[in-house]
């Protein structure tokens, strides 16, 4: 018996060797070679990253008026960086100001005076106590708590003619009643990002006061001090403070970064990345963006290095580097630039990449493309991102030990990591725009606890997240600067494999929509059930097809592609049919007779006409300056009052105009990536664009809508 126990026990423990030894791979798999990994891995400082970082926002600076009119601390830093790390062709560029002058503080101090003298906040050791656009103003008067101070039933039975409010939210929402209506002298606010995280961080704000209204200003203070005052004030102790700031206008300019590695064969094909070195002038953030602007600059450094010492071969196509105003620069640049715009054929954009993971609960997120612009952009950083995360955890998947990418002063926290749907509100957005059509995607550390507070600062940052972020971009920009025929099988074999992964959740949300929806609204639901399918379908045809760019004329690629792209258009009767069965089991269980899909009245007039783009619309389209042109507008009743309820899908809406397109076409697909719109809201957004003259709507045709 003992003999046999034994022998099994064998036998066992020799399945499980052969189990593990079939199971177990090497390691994950990446469409970089390992060679050029380890390289850059060795080569990228997160230390260097960090230093840089530090410098750039480690001390609070208050700029003189001169700097305006001169050159940036900022801009001056990172240009000397290139040079001393001997990269040419780099340069501060200027840019054209949205304004003759721009705010400036030079003191600001909050002081309670009753029923003790005490200071509340200084600019000079935190700057975000006084919010950008306040004016002048040496004011004593008694405070007055009203809740968020936006609702006029907030401001019931108190009186704060002469007064100061205390508001418990941003000053600027509640500016028109509390100063406009009211009479307050000024406001003081308490809101951050994450109170409940760290209630000592003050939030950035500011106030923007029209020509017209009553000059004011505006002081932040953190969530502990702002609940001190409102507790005393609501148990009846009378409080009066001084608010004392003065603020210029001064003269400005807005000011760049510009740095070029060159390519040899195709040096007019360029890969850019960008970073915001600017968010205004006051709002000097560490992981908000000096974070992103070091890791660029580690980025070009790392090519420079691993190019000089034989380790990287020559470039063939260029790589430029951007640190620019936050979206406006970017837009500024491509336009001042056309030629140089019309070479990217990809953009990676690096805003909030350097904080520690652990300490600030966060994921680092890539976040892809929006559907108006289907690439293989998003594959090709995924692999590589993937592969950065599986290597910096101990994995029983492989046999092998990962690679390190740690710093000597950085964490060993795990990489934690996450692939995103588009969600726009970086430099990003500026390629991604249908008038300029650059595939982009975003680095981001997300959530930040110190989001735009006075806690954004160096120390939350880490030396390793900068390495590992630096890793990245490097190996995808060596990888895709040097991308030929020969790599065009992987950068297909990425886009095609895992689009077929989003094509089988694509179905599943499909088919949960029609699962899910009660029998009143089962025909609608299952008429957006398809359109989601024929929509990820369209989608990844068009991003397999974005490969051809690394073909140069191969036909047995080429060949490849039309392949795949056939492979694609025979998916879609069984998928199709797959959604109908779902929802003709619905319809049975439910005792209704199922209905194939059928226009409306609204859909068959909106099939029939196809936006096309004036020349008002060619290039990035400036929503700030859209939205301030209609409510003037709107105001003088120069535009008839129109009703559509878009939300951020409008940006979507705009990029699906291609002169190709109906509005129904553009209706279904920016409903398959928002989820179901009216079709009359969208025809009403297109028809303000019409008024305004950034589109004309023309008959479709068999060749869509173009004269």
């Amino acid at each position: 018996m003992k003999k046999t126990l034994a022998l099994a026990c064998i036998a066992a423990v020799s399945l499980g060797l052969v189990f593990a030894q079939i199971i177990r791979t090497t390691g994950p798999e990446t469409i970089v070679p390992l060679s050029l990994l380890r390289a850059v891995i060795d080569e990228a400082s997160g230390d260097v990253a960090l230093q840089n970082e530090i410098i750039l926002t480690g001390v609070n600076r208050n700029r003189l008026p001169e700097e305006y009119m001169g050159k940036y601390f900022e801009t001056g830093f990172i240009l000397g960086k290139f040079k001393e790390y001997g990269i040419a062709q780099s340069e501060i560029i200027d840019l054209p100001a949205r304004s003759a002058t721009t705010w400036d503080a030079e003191m600001a101090e909050l002081w309670l005076t009753k029923p003790e003298l005490r200071k509340l906040a200084d600019l000079e050791e935190v700057p975000a106590t006084l919010c950008s656009g306040s004016v002048t103003s040496d004011t004593t008067a008694a405070l007055v708590y009203v809740g968020p101070g936006y609702q006029e039933s907030d401001y019931q039975g108190k009186d704060v003619k002469d007064k100061i409010v205390l508001v418990n939210g941003a000053p600027d929402m509640a500016r028109r009643l509390a100063v406009e209506k009211f009479g307050a002298r000024g406001l003081i606010g308490y809101s951050s990002s994450h109170p409940e995280w760290d209630p000592d961080q003050v939030g950035w704000s500011s106030i923007r006061v029209a020509e017209k209204e009553k000059p004011t200003f505006g002081f932040m203070v953190s969530t502990r001090q702002g609940e001190e005052l409102r507790n005393a004030l609501e148990r009846g102790t009378p409080l009066e403070v001084r608010a004392v700031c003065r603020t210029r206008q001064v003269p400005y300019k807005e000011q760049m970064v510009s740095a070029l590695l060159p390519g040899d064969s195709l040096p007019n094909e360029e890969l850019v990345f960008t970073a915001h070195l600017f968010e205004g002038f006051a709002k000097q953030g560490a992981n908000d963006d000096a974070s992103g602007c070091a890791a660029i600059l580690e980025t070009a450094r790392t090519l420079r290095k691993l190019l000089d010492d034989g380790k990287l071969p020559p470039l063939r196509r260029s790589i430029r580097f951007l640190f620019v105003p936050e979206i406006s620069g970017t837009a500024a640049y491509i336009e001042k630039f056309p030629s140089v715009a019309k070479r990217f054929f990809a953009n990676i954009n690096e805003d909030m990449v350097g904080e520690a993971l652990i300490k600030n609960r966060s994921f680092f997120n890539l976040e892809r493309s929006p559907d108006s612009l289907p690439s293989y952009l998003g594959d090709v950083l995924e692999s590589i991102v993937r592969w950065v995360g599986e290597t910096q955890k101990e994995s029983e998947e492989y046999s092998e030990p990962g690679v390190p990418i740690v710093s000597p002063t950085g964490t060993r926290d795990p990489f934690y990591y996450a692939v995103t749907r588009f969600t726009g509100g970086s430099d990003h957005i500026v390629f991604v725009d249908g008038g300029v059509r650059v595939p982009a995607v975003m680095f981001i550390c997300w959530p930040d606890m110190w989001y735009h507070t006075s806690g954004d600062t160096p120390d939350k940052s880490d030396a390793t997240q900068l390495k590992r972020v630096v890793v990245i971009g490097a190996a995808a920009a060596a990888f895709l600067a040097n991308a030929g025929p020969e790599d065009a099988p992987k950068i297909i074999a990425e886009t095609s494999g895992r689009g077929l992964a989003r094509l089988g959740l694509e179905k599943l949300r499909a088919e949960k929509l029609v699962a899910d929806t009660d029998a009143k609204g089962l025909h609608d639901a299952c008429t957006e059930a398809l359109n989601i399918v024929s929509q990820a379908l369209e989608r990844e045809k068009e991003a397999v097809l974005t490969c051809g760019f690394f073909a140069k004329g191969d036909a047995a690629f080429e060949g490849l592609i039309k392949s795949r792209t056939a492979a694609l258009d025979a998916f879609r009767p069984s998928f199709l049919r797959e959604v109908e069965e779902v929802y003709r089991l619905r319809c049975l269980k439910a005792n209704l007779k199922p209905q194939k899909p059928a226009l409306t009245e609204d859909e068959v007039s909106a099939r029939r006409l196809v936006p096309v783009r004036t020349d008002r619309m060619k290039g990035y389209f400036n929503g700030f300056e859209f939205h301030q042109k209609m409510r003037e507008l709107l105001e003088s009743k120069k535009l008839p009052p129109q009703v559509y309820q878009l939300g951020r899908a409008d940006f979507e809406v705009r990029n699906f105009i291609d002169g190709r397109r109906s509005i129904l076409d553009i209706r279904n697909a920016v409903s398959a990536e928002y989820g179901p719109l009216a079709v009359k809201a969208v025809q009403g957004y297109i028809e303000v664009l019409k008024n305004m003259g950034y589109v004309e709507v023309v008959p479709k045709t068999e060749k869509g809508g173009r004269k």
